[in-house]
């Protein structure tokens, strides 16, 4: 009986041996092709400058997108293709008067893989009179006919002939009304007042109210009543859940003094608030 009972856990053994090993083995290759996929990521910083920049003109270089991610001026990891895409935004602001003039350019192209040859690659977009130019790792790259190489600047942009009167962030308490007025000129065709996540930030949690020549009241429930009903007076509303962007469109707007409104519902919040119009 003693026999028959070893016999069987030896049987038993064998099995789990068997079975550990081959796991061990599928493990231990899983974890290689981790390591070598980790090691096939290249890291990527973005970094831009303006050369030319005073008070009253500057150029600012914005959502800078390498294969299709966002990067920035912290190291972003990922794996490159052999033709790597390329785009950027460059906005120019102007002064006039007491209003900010900006002119928007598009650029994109393709990049050599060979380009980035480092573990930790610097892609920098420099703007010099008004002609920004990149390169990756201090080598001159031309993406505006969407081939790479060396030297050359910049690819040729297109202007969406917009005219932002307000870019700014807003920052506001839980129930707290932040306002910002700005002016509207005649002749104005279309005016969008939006909110978005600033850079960097998570926390476009406030509710957008827009009203022309007096400032949005608004009132909300507070704990630990939760009253007074959430009421509002105001000509154009948005608020839409959480973090999403809140917008309002308004056609043919009368000149004059607007408020755009920033309501904390039940959180605290930062939000990047634009007024775009186009005549």
């Amino acid at each position: 009986m003693k026999s028959k009972i070893s016999q069987k856990k030896i049987w038993i053994i064998s099995l789990i041996s068997i079975f550990c090993f081959s796991s061990c083995e599928e493990i231990d290759s899983l974890n290689k092709d981790i390591d070598a996929a980790i090691d096939d990521m290249l890291g990527i910083t973005a970094l831009s400058e303006d050369l030319n920049k005073t008070s009253s003109n500057y150029n600012i270089i914005t959502d800078i997108v390498i294969n299709n991610k966002l990067v920035s001026s912290s190291e972003t990891k990922m794996t490159l293709p052999t033709s790597v895409s390329v785009s950027y935004t460059k906005k120019r602001y102007t002064l006039t008067g007491s209003r900010w003039d900006i002119v928007t350019n598009s650029y994109s192209g393709t990049i050599s893989k060979s380009m980035f040859n480092k573990t930790s690659n610097i892609v920098k977009i420099v703007v010099q009179n008004n002609t920004p130019s990149l390169s990756v790792n201090n080598v001159a790259v031309s993406i505006g006919s969407g081939t790479g190489g060396t030297g050359g600047t910049g690819g040729s942009g297109t202007t969406t002939g917009e005219t932002k009167l307000i870019d700014v962030d807003v920052t506001g308490s839980a129930y707290q009304l932040k306002v910002v007025p700005f002016t509207v000129p005649s002749g104005v065709k279309s005016m969008t007042v939006k909110t978005n996540e600033p850079t960097n930030n998570y926390r476009n949690l406030a509710d957008l109210f827009v009203r022309r020549g007096a400032a949005p009241i608004v009132a909300g429930p507070k704990p630990p009543t939760y009253l007074p009903k959430y009421t509002w007076t105001a000509d154009y509303i948005s608020h839409t859940p959480n973090r999403e962007i809140k917008s309002c469109t308004i056609l043919n707007p009368p000149s004059g003094t607007w408020y755009a409104g920033l309501y904390g519902f039940n959180s605290d919040f930062q939000s990047r608030l634009t007024v775009t119009i186009t005549k």
